[in-house]
């Protein structure tokens, strides 16, 4: 037998600990790694598979950058291929690339990082895994968690095939990443130890080559490791060696068997699926800096480049840098203690606000503002509005009345200092036009400038309609009379062939293509007593619905909406046994605001809560009215067919949850509903999407669930899960066509408006960038890491072959 033991650490950046307090302990970790290369040629060292904690130790420890390089670069340290270690299933896919790029760039300066795709502790893995890793030519892939039945017929080396064929050579560590840790100080017995290990892993394998993991989460290394690995060798025979996990992927047998599909499964290890709906808010964070990167500034990056925009490469890297640490499972998750959780929130603002001031500043120089880009001085304006997408579309888009700056000296002989008139105007006038229509007169929701306390900063909404792919068009914002809202009472609206009406209970049907799907918008209120890994049902008493009242408006500009606004009683949180629920009631108020707009084909959903109970889940229900057994769902870069039927889940560590994790939309019986940043989804034989918006717990981990059998943690109180401030998400509904990706994306993206000026880069109605047909995804489009060039990334996620046709409103030389 062959015998490879890879020393190693398993480091969670942050998790119950802050990232400060595991650095600490991270510097005397690789300070002790060094001192072992120094005294023991044989040491070899994996730092976990991410090069982040390089970083962060030469921060502390500028002065050993040079024994770190040399160690890594002689191969005694394993670094990468990964920046961070990610959780696999909540960051889009585009990020997963974000990740190893950087992961490969921060490499380079120490020698190059590993080709393993080595994710020891992830919870589940996308069936796109493969083809994302063999993007990057990385093999064989190492993991722990994932599996279900499946593994009992698979050996622990298989092949694993992504959705397009694409494969990657994968390896199973049956016992975990930590199977050869915490070895007895006697040398016998420490090689007794490892025999029965090396015997058991050695059964389910197809070769003669072994692979022990020695060490754990947060681990030191362990320096008589070589000595007792040397008595196993004594005393087998076998050939032992300690390396890094290349010297054991090298040697295992190319030709495996095959294994298509996701790795969500909880058959040998927890999968802990409540991380999907733990402090919601995270995830909605972390969606909406993926969208403001992915969506925009990436693509405008490129674009703008090409047209003679500076290069915005550097801020790119800068705010990606800012959120690539949040991808850890443990951060994303949101199964942290508290402080950590408050402390990502830094990384969040400056990764989405980076993105959207950079998109900003690249969209105002494409429609013609000069490098200052101050905002012309007067009441009117002409504004530039941008489609992010890769088709001609129409969408509502808002613009903050704002005027930078909001003040200056003016007069010729006479100065004096002065408001901008736009910015007056925004304050003091009734209302505005756009190219004579209406628009709608708004609050703004961010901070803004006021010319007095009692003035709230405002916002114009009107509908853009026909903006081209990767284009803009040119709109007259002017002052003008006042054109509010009609308001009333009443309980139905439509646009087209979509019509909404409201029901007394607070639901909702909706027609759209001759199709009338009723009951929609119900919640379920339901008691959890788990924690931030997993949902606990507590049944009995749950919410009682008290009161309903409705609120319709319709602009003349074209958009209307009806609001509905439900007041409900519910048990204030779990009774002392926490197996029941308290007889103190708390109130929950659940306003939801369904949106038509013409030329959109989807109704959005706009829910607000106002939730003043503790430990429960929320969830909102939209049936369809059709039994199923099969659905869609998007997943990481793909559209997943699932199936309501549960596996057969007898004798898992972790039984099979109903909920599955999806990143965009949920499609059944033609109904389709786009729930972006809402990750955790379920649907019922009975054809009824439940999306869960929030669940709230108290604790970090929990030794007492019904739901999972094994630990997952340490018992830490985090009150900050319960959610204490109010929620809001937005969702929409859709027909389900081979089109309904792209328009949850639209969806998602929206418009943005900007001042535009004299001289643009590119003429209004030009489409820089299309795409077909409309079932085709565009996946990324980016400044080349290299050079000037641009990179295009198409995502077909049906099952049959596609044509594309990319057609360029600029010139390109090379393809």
């Amino acid at each position: 037998m062959e015998i490879t033991l890879v020393s190693h650490t398993h480091w969670d950046r942050e998790w119950y600990r802050t990232f400060q307090g595991f650095r600490a302990r991270l510097v005397d970790t690789i300070d002790r790694v060094l001192e072992l290369v120094d005294e023991d040629p044989e040491f070899r060292f994996l730092l976990d598979g991410q090069t982040i904690v390089l970083e962060d130790y030469l921060e502390i420890r500028p002065q050993h950058r040079e024994r770190l390089e040399a160690a890594c670069r002689s191969g005694r340290i394993g670094i990468g291929p990964w920046y961070v270690q990610p959780d696999s299933l909540l960051p889009c896919g585009e990020t997963q690339i974000r990740n190893l790029l950087e992961g490969r760039r921060v490499g380079e300066s120490f020698g190059g990082v590993s080709s393993v795709a080595y994710t020891p502790d992830s919870f589940g893995h996308p069936a796109q895994f493969p083809q994302l890793f063999a993007g990057f030519g990385l093999g064989p892939f190492v993991y722990w968690r994932g599996n279900g039945n499946e593994i009992d017929s698979l050996p622990a080396e298989y092949r694993w095939e992504a959705p397009d064929g694409s494969s990657v050579l994968t390896h199973h560590l049956g016992e975990g990443y930590f199977a050869a840790c915490g070895l007895p100080e006697d040398a016998m017995a420490a090689a007794a130890f490892l025999q029965d290990l090396a015997l058991r892993l050695q059964r389910r394998s197809r070769g003669e080559s072994v692979l022990l993991m020695n060490g754990i989460d947060h681990a030191g290394p362990d320096a008589q490791a070589g000595h007792k690995i040397d008595t196993l060798a004594r005393v087998t025979g076998w050939q032992v060696r300690r390396g890094l996990l290349e010297d054991f992927t090298d040697g295992l047998p190319a030709d495996a068997p095959v294994w298509r599909g996701e790795l969500t499964g909880g058959r040998l290890a927890n999968l802990l699926p409540g991380v999907w709906s733990a402090r919601m808010p995270i995830k909605q964070r972390n969606r909406a800096a993926e969208t403001a990167l992915l969506a925009w500034a990436e693509p405008f990056a490129a674009l703008g480049r090409v047209l003679g925009a500076p290069d915005e490469t550097p801020a790119l890297r800068r705010a990606w840098r800012a959120l690539l640490p949040n991808q850890a499972h443990d951060s994303l998750c949101g199964c942290s203690r508290d402080r950590v959780h408050e402390q990502s929130i830094a990384r969040y603002d400056e990764a989405e606000e980076l993105a959207g001031e950079t998109t900003q500043r690249l969209l105002e120089r494409i429609a013609g503002s000069p490098v200052l880009r101050r905002t012309p001085w007067s009441d009117a304006l002409d504004i530039a509005v941008f489609n992010p997408t890769a088709a001609v579309r129409t969408e509502v888009v808002r613009i903050a009345l704002d005027a930078e700056p909001w003040l200056e000296f003016r007069g010729e002989f006479d100065r004096s200092i002065q408001v901008h008139p736009f910015l007056g105007a925004a304050q003091n006038v009734a209302g505005f036009t756009v190219d004579g229509i209406p628009a709608r007169l708004v609050e703004e929701e961010r901070e803004g400038i006021r010319m007095a306390p009692e003035l709230k900063p405002r916002a114009v909404e009107f509908v853009a309609r026909d903006v081209p792919a990767f284009g803009w068009r040119r709109f007259s914002l002017v002052p003008g009379a006042a054109q509010p809202d009609a308001l009333d009472t009443g309980r139905s609206i439509e646009c087209g062939d979509l019509r909404v009406e409201f029901s007394d209970d607070g639901t909702f049907a909706f027609e759209i293509a001759g199709r009338s799907f009723s009951g929609l918008g119900a919640i379920e209120e339901i008691g959890d007593r788990g924690d931030t890994y997993d949902f606990d049902a507590v049944g009995g008493v749950s919410a009682h619905l008290e009161s309903v009242s409705f609120e319709r408006r319709r602009h003349p500009g074209g958009i209307m909406s009806i609001s509905s606004r439900r007041v409900f009683r519910q048990p204030a949180t779990l009774a002392p046994d926490r197996r029941s629920r308290s007889e103190a009631h708390a109130v929950l108020v659940v306003e939801l605001e369904a949106r038509l707009v013409p030329g959109v084909a989807r109704v959005d959903l706009d829910c607000r809560i106002e939730d003043g109970a503790l430990d429960h889940r929320l969830r909102i229900f939209f049936p369809t009215g059709v039994p199923t057994k099969n659905f869609r769902a998007s997943t990481t870069s793909d559209i997943a067919e699932r199936t309501t039927a549960r596996p057969d889940d007898r004798g898992w560590v972790h039984p099979a949850p109903a909920t599955f994790c999806q990143q965009g939309f949920v499609a059944v019986g033609g109904l389709a509903v786009g729930a972006v940043g809402l990750p955790e989804a379920e649907v019922t034989p009975a054809g009824e999407i439940a999306i869960t918006l929030l669940r709230k717990v108290g604790w970090l981990a929990r030794t007492d669930l019904d739901s999972r059998s094994e630990s997952a943690g340490p018992v830490v109180a985090t009150p900050g899960a319960q959610l204490p401030q109010n929620f809001r998400a937005q969702l929409s509904l859709l027909a389900d066509t081979d089109g309904a990706a792209a328009t949850v994306a639209a969806a998602e993206s929206g418009f943005r408006a900007v001042v535009a000026g004299p001289e643009p880069l590119v003429p209004p109605g030009l489409p820089l960038l299309r795409v077909e047909p409309p079932e085709l995804l565009l996946e990324a489009l980016k400044p080349a890491e290299s050079g000037r060039g641009l990179v295009l990334r198409l995502l077909n996620p049906t099952n049959a072959p596609l044509d594309a046709c990319v057609t360029l409103g600029f010139p390109v030389t090379e393809v």
